[in-house]
Formats: C-alpha cells, structure tokens, sequence
C-alpha cells in the first residue's frame, strides 16, 4: 500500500462506516504514538518508531 492509497482509503471506510469527523493518516500516527505513551513505552521508542530525529520532537508531537 502506498501513501496515495491510504490517503483516499480512510475517508471512505470513514463514510461506510458511519464516522463523520475527518479521518486522516496523520491522525492514525498520532494515536499509535498516544496508544504507545499510555502503555509506559519509553520515550526513545516511540520516537524510533515514528523516525523522529530527537525525543523533543516526540514529546512535542505527543502533547
């Protein structure tokens, strides 16, 4: 799947399904991101994981 795909998948899987907010794979990453915080991941991790460069740039993608 590539970016492109996703872009135009979300909001129609949102409209079959009943959800009127917008829906958007920014807002995916960022919940993965919250999801992994409130489980205890450590900060480092998360970071990893979303290819950030430096954990200020997690904690501010985080609040």
């Amino acid at each position: 799947m590539d970016q492109s795909y996703v872009r135009h998948l979300l909001p129609r899987l949102a409209q079959r399904t009943g959800i009127e907010k917008r829906v958007h794979a920014h807002a995916l990453r960022h919940a993965f991101a919250v999801d992994l915080e409130r489980e205890g991941a450590p900060l480092s991790t998360i970071r990893d994981l979303l290819g950030h460069s430096s954990a200020a740039v997690t904690d501010h993608y985080l609040r």
